[in-house]
């Protein structure tokens, strides 16, 4: 083989391990969201945005998915946020007529695990079926 040849070889080598790193790569550098649910804080409540209907809903997920959960604050005069203890996940505070979010993996374990805004423990808790 002549040295142009070489050249040639060496570039497409270095190329296809490149590409090959990345994709190995890009899942674990990857903090998108598998799911997104958006829940409503109103009346010392949580509400699912798709059903203002059910207070406190039970979520239902997949096992070891990330989760995106958007909280908007339709309560006027309360701040609210959004918390998992199980996996120390929690929003920040949230004022009237705002919105939040956190993003946490959810437990790769299938259980029952609780959500809860803080300053409203006893009233605005739920759960998340995980499966």
């Amino acid at each position: 083989m002549n040295i142009l040849g070489r050249e040639v070889s060496t570039k497409v080598i270095a190329v296809v391990a490149g590409v090959m790193l990345l994709a190995a790569l890009l899942p674990a550098l990857s903090n998108t969201p598998t799911r997104e649910v958006t829940l409503v804080a109103k009346g010392l409540a949580f509400y699912l945005e798709s059903d203002l209907s059910t207070p406190n809903p039970t979520l239902e997920v997949k096992a070891g998915e990330r989760l995106r959960v958007v909280l908007r604050n339709q309560d006027r005069g309360m701040t609210h946020d959004f918390a998992v203890p199980a996996v120390d996940a929690v929003s920040k505070n949230i004022n009237w007529n705002e919105s939040g979010e956190v993003v946490f993996d959810v437990p790769d374990t299938p259980g029952t695990y609780e959500y809860v805004c803080r300053p409203h423990s006893l009233m605005m808790r739920g759960m998340i079926r995980v499966h």
